[in-house]
């Protein structure tokens, strides 16, 4: 049975009665993030704790999460506390892995509280986290965060034993993975792997459970099937995205679960010879039909997609034209069969402007168009290409 959220959502027809008002949405596949994830676990053979940070990568973090929940998943990684507060509060039995730095008593006391598991690499998170933990009357998680190369944040490799030692000895904590994160760079990924393991065989000399042992997050998966270990953490593969040149060549069968729709707000003649947009980016080389979105940068679509961007009418390309404003973006609808308050595919799934492609376009990485989609845009889910949830940003 699909869990309570998904229960009390609106009914379908309530719920494309909501869509017909809406000037601009994205559409979630829900059976595509199925089928992705049924995809990943048969390619790696490893548990699937999905990277679910900044509102699981604009897709939306509760339903997103939720639906993951419903296909067995029970692990779920964030980067911030509030993250990692509000899914402990929407999946009480999940395990919820915070990245995000604690800096104050009360912090360290509600992630203990909530049984959160939280990520630690010096030695004052350790010793805070315990003390909480012991005012709590609850033992608490943590994954230990190592540095083998990549130089952010994480214990040095080289002295990660001591710390993990002083948790071990801790009655009040308990190690629940120890993980690390690849450069994506060949050599220097193959000495990480050489890093890690040797760190595993100091702990296993010492008698110590590591836990769930993480490296691979979505490049790792495509590429080094030795990083996968007990447990891998993809965000862009999930999601049915290949972000770099190669990837496609892991044989992973994956598809974008994403798309961004909106609603012709105007047609209008312009003569040859006019330009259009802010600064005459664009001018009329023939007698034209322009159409206007009311969606913009504040929706996230690059500026960068001045006269180079693709709009899907009725399945046909057309280009779009000038600049992106805040608000407004504007496509050749010449050749086009299109009327106003029609929907018109500006993201696809597949094909001429599709997530990568879009990005590409704009000279973006794909990972920075995610992570740039506007959380006002309502988003909607389907099954079955049936609507089954919605999310709308709520004021006040």
């Amino acid at each position: 049975m699909p869990h309570a959220y998904f229960q009390s959502q609106p009914s379908p027809a309530e719920i494309e009665a909501r869509i017909a008002g809406f000037g601009a949405w994205l559409e979630i596949d829900l059976d595509r993030l199925a089928a992705n994830l049924a995809a990943i676990r048969a390619h790696t053979g490893a548990e699937v704790m999905p990277v679910v940070k900044n509102n699981c990568y604009g897709h939306g973090l509760r339903p997103m999460a939720t639906a993951l929940w419903d296909e067995g998943v029970r692990w779920f990684l964030v980067a911030k506390t509030a993250e990692a507060l509000a899914l402990s509060g929407w999946l009480p039995e999940a395990n919820v892995v915070n990245m995000d730095a604690l800096y104050t008593d009360a912090q360290y006391r509600e992630i203990a509280e909530r049984g959160i598991v939280q990520v630690v690499y010096t030695g004052e998170h350790v010793a805070r986290l315990a003390a909480a933990a012991v005012k709590t009357g609850k033992r608490a998680g943590v994954f230990v965060k190592v540095d083998t190369g990549l130089h952010r944040v994480g214990v040095d490799y080289r002295r990660a034993i001591d710390l993990i030692r002083d948790i071990d000895e801790r009655e009040a904590l308990e190690i629940r993975g120890v993980f690390t994160t690849m450069m994506q760079q060949d050599a220097q990924d193959r000495e990480i792997f050489v890093r890690y393991e040797a760190l595993m065989a100091q702990m296993a000399e010492a008698g110590i459970d590591p836990g769930m042992r993480s490296v691979a997050s979505t490049h790792g998966i495509f590429h080094y099937g030795e990083s996968c270990y007990d447990l891998v953490r993809p965000a862009m593969s999930l999601f049915g995205v290949f972000p770099m040149e190669g990837d496609r060549e892991s044989g992973l069968e994956l598809s974008q679960v994403l798309a961004f729709r909106a609603r012709v707000e105007e047609l209008k003649p312009v003569p040859a010879g006019d330009n259009v947009t802010y600064f005459g980016t664009f001018t009329a080389e023939r007698d034209m039909k322009v159409g206007t979105l009311h969606i913009g940068f504040f929706d996230g679509l690059p500026r960068e997609l001045v006269n180079k961007g693709t709009v899907l009418v009725r399945g046909r390309p057309c280009p779009s034209i000038g600049s992106v404003s805040l608000n407004h973006y504007l496509f050749d609808a010449t050749e086009a069969e299109c009327e106003i308050g029609e929907a018109v595919t500006v993201i696809s799934r597949d094909g001429p402007n599709d997530l990568l492609t879009t990005a590409r376009t704009a000279g973006w990485m794909v990972y920075s168009l995610l992570n740039h989609l506007s959380p006002y845009l309502p988003r909607v889910y389907t099954r079955d290409g049936v609507p089954v949830a919605l999310e709308e940003w709520q004021y006040g």
